[in-house]
């Protein structure tokens, strides 16, 4: 818990991020943003640390009466010099609701005339609301209320530390109190997340223009959506690669709802910008719609020959195939498509309205007296990651520039594999040898126990279903499933089978568990038919309540 920490931890982590962010990246800060650095380190201890406390909560008001933290001698003078130093700010202006937010009702029956007791406390907030203005509500307060300053000095800063702004001090808390713990990895010190300034300040619009999406996709009003596209989306021109990826996304899901909007006009458009899937399947389609089958067909050619993933090629397959058999088109491009001969299984289990229908199944499994668990994706998805730890974390140029990693910058992308390929096929290759497998996943299961690890959820996993599992899947079955995870480490760590059933004469099986109405998602499909072709146990479950 947080009591357990030393004092002052929250100023010794803000300083090392501070510190770390201003000695690697001082080309690209800007004066402003090292002028906030050196500000700071100018404060008293008291200040530092009551800017940081303030810095850290939601606010965006607080009242300095109410402020408690027992480390800050004298809170009032803290405050004070924070405000000569302009990293504090008594607004005289600022939403009514802010303000009335921090304001309990009797105060409010007590600050304003006109109140009444008898009022509640939305009528209360009404009447003070349209009766006063902002600056006369603050100068009947009898307190004073305040507001940090350089929280969006404080967002590069975090930016450039993190590589992303969903990361923040609480990352330093878990590690601190043994919850998160990190691996001690090599950081290249010429490594950097951020070379340009220009790809900082196109990330932070990213992330705003995210969240402007998000406000009008809530909206749900066409014209607004439309006015947005005109406003923010138009034109975009985006040449660095990782900033490509973060605004397709965008443009992906508004194109969506334009579709939905049945404005396919803009949708195309939209949909050409992003480099990001589904885009190039929501062209086909909408080519067809638009009764340009053979621009529709010819994307799906084009998807097949370079796809993003192995959704793309068999999205392709299907609707070229699809298409040419609709308007009796002949190519000369017709790819076969995949034959799926999956092993079903139908038990009959009484309903349990406090476990889902996974648990449910794996409890009857066990009453037949076979060995199940359920594991999700916590067991093939985590044997990866035990056993290729060494890789994942491998000291490889560019890789990891900040502490607190779960893996390196390049894990989902195609480079991870093209820049270890060496590494990986050796890996790959010493799994047939003798007890390599067992030794090096039990080795990382004692030495990493809790660390993070993109590929490892601890919860899922312990020695007991690691002995059993190494004991009874054979290393072959394990390599090909290995294997197809390296194709597409983003998308294939996911899709696994609910349970492992061991049964009492030996073996293994992998079992997926459907209820009434269930069936198989795409991506549980295809590790199907990967496992119908390496000879992996493995079948589907339909539940049926008795």
């Amino acid at each position: 818990m947080v009591e357990d920490l030393p004092t002052g931890y929250y100023l010794e982590n803000f300083n090392f991020l501070l510190d770390f962010v201003s000695q690697n990246y001082t080309d690209v800060l800007s004066e402003p943003e090292l002028a906030y650095r050196n500000k700071f380190l100018k404060l008293s201890l008291d200040a530092q640390r009551l800017y940081v406390r303030l810095a850290g909560r939601r606010g965006p008001l607080f009242r300095v009466d109410k402020l408690v933290y027992d480390e800050i001698d004298c809170i009032p003078a803290a405050a004070t010099e924070l405000t000569l130093a302009g990293l504090l700010n008594s607004p005289a202006e600022s939403e009514i609701q802010d303000f009335l937010s921090l304001i309990v009702k009797q105060e409010l029956i007590d600050l304003f005339e006109g109140t009444d007791k008898k009022l509640s406390r939305t009528e209360l907030d009404k009447f003070v609301q349209d009766t006063y203005t902002s600056e006369q509500v603050t100068e009947r307060l009898p307190f004073q209320i305040v507001e940090p300053l350089g929280k969006d000095y404080l967002q590069v800063y975090k930016l450039l530390f993190f590589g992303n702004l969903h990361q923040d001090f609480t990352t330093f808390v878990l590690r601190d109190l043994g919850i998160s713990p990190y691996e001690n990895y090599v950081m290249d010190s010429s490594a950097r997340y951020f070379d340009e300034r220009s790809v900082v300040d196109g990330v932070l619009q990213s992330y705003a223009l995210r969240e402007a999406s998000r406000l009008i996709l809530e909206e749900a009003d066409e014209e607004l959506l439309a006015e947005f596209y005109i406003r923010e989306l138009q034109p975009i021109k985006v040449n660095e690669v990782r900033l490509l990826r973060r605004y397709s996304r965008i443009f992906n899901t508004v194109a969506r709802q334009f579709e939905r909007y049945g404005r396919d006009v803009e949708a195309l458009d939209l949909y050409e910008k992003s480099s990001e899937s589904p885009a190039r399947e929501r062209r086909s389609r909408i080519h067809e719609k638009l009764g340009d089958t053979g621009r529709a067909i010819e994307i799906c050619r084009e998807m097949h020959a370079l796809p993003l993933d192995e959704a793309e090629s068999e999205f392709a397959v299907k609707f070229s195939t699809r298409l040419s058999r609709r308007h009796k088109l002949m190519t000369d491009w017709m790819p076969q498509l995949l034959k799926e001969d999956f092993e079903l299984r139908q038990i009959s289990v009484d309903k349990d309205p406090e476990n889902s229908v996974e648990m449910s199944a794996c409890r009857w499994f066990v009453e037949q007296g076979e060995d199940a668990r359920y594991v999700e994706n916590g067991l093939l998805s985590g044997l990866f990651g035990l056993y290729f730890w060494g890789i994942i974390f491998a000291p490889v140029k560019g890789a990891f520039f900040n502490p607190f990693q779960r893996g390196p910058a390049d894990l989902f992308s195609p480079e991870f594999k093209i820049t270890r390929q060496s590494l990986i096929e050796a890996h790959l290759k010493e799994m047939t040898l003798g007890s390599t497998l067992v030794d090096t996943v039990n080795r990382n299961f004692s030495d990493k126990l809790n660390m993070a690890n993109h590929f490892v959820n601890w919860r899922w996993l312990d020695q007991e279903l690691l002995d059993l599992s190494l004991e009874r899947i054979p290393v072959a079955h394990l390599k090909a499933i290995f294997e197809r995870i390296l194709r597409d480490t983003r998308n294939n760590r996911s899709g696994f089978p609910d349970l492992i059933v061991f049964p009492n004469e030996g073996g293994y099986c992998l079992s997926e568990i459907k209820g009434p109405g269930d069936k198989l998602q795409d991506n549980q499909r295809r590790w199907f038919r990967l496992f119908a072709e390496n000879d992996i146990p493995a079948n589907i479950v339909n539940v049926i309540w008795q």
